[in-house]
């Protein structure tokens, strides 16, 4: 499968995630998957959903979210050795079981649930931390930064993503991010001197990815 762009350890590709991961090799898994925020094409809005159309090809309903983003996170994991998935509190038990759960702690909070102000930004961490022998580090962080955006409707800021990597990889060791977005993964993996694995079933996204490559060193 030829990649999308490829280019000092970067590697993207331009496809169905469940489509590409069989023929990639990867150690470590850090994605942030589609959910609850109405990333697709449907003009459905309920009650606690952001409308924030970005993704043409997927309707966010929890129906697809079993359908497609379930099955290509357990497939990814069946490459990697462990892996941090960042997920909405009421998706976690839409996928499969994780040994801990971290995350990020919102001291402004994000949106409101059903029982009140949403402080968190979970993260499903699966197998175990790489070299625990040597000290364990915090599973979680309190974090007021946000994302720049950089086109996609969801993005996360690129100090989270590099906290997780940090968290769960050794230096080497390739990262994949199976739903890349704008590329805030691959841009992190990039500054930490991680080679890393970027796909994303919408091209304009991974065009953004690209010119976020060419960037300096931002952390």
């Amino acid at each position: 499968m030829k990649p999308y762009y490829e280019h000092s350890g970067v590697t993207i590709y331009h496809g169905d995630c469940r489509d590409v991961i069989p023929h990639i090799t990867a150690d470590v898994l850090v994605t942030d998957p589609p959910y609850g925020v109405n990333l697709g094409n449907s003009e459905e809005t309920r009650p606690g959903l952001l409308v924030k159309k970005g993704y043409e090809s997927y309707v966010d309903s929890p129906e697809n979210f079993d359908r497609v983003v379930t099955p290509a996170i357990t497939l990814a994991l069946s490459i990697v050795d462990r892996g941090v998935v960042f997920c909405a509190g009421h998706m976690v038990w839409r996928l499969p079981p994780a040994q801990a759960i971290g995350g990020i702690f919102l001291p402004a909070a994000c949106g409101r649930g059903p029982w009140g102000w949403n402080s968190f930004a979970y993260a499903l961490l699966y197998g175990k931390a790489p070299d625990l022998h040597k000290g364990a580090k915090p599973t979680g962080i309190s974090s007021s930064a946000t994302a720049d955006g950089r086109g996609h409707p969801c993005a996360k800021p690129l100090t989270w993503m590099g906290w997780a990597i940090q968290l769960s990889s050794r230096m080497g060791e390739i990262i994949v991010d199976p739903f890349m977005g704008s590329g805030t993964t691959l841009r992190a993996a990039k500054d930490l001197g991680r080679p890393a694995i970027g796909i994303d079933i919408e091209e304009r996204y991974c065009e953004i990815a690209v010119k976020r490559m060419a960037q300096e060193t931002l952390f």
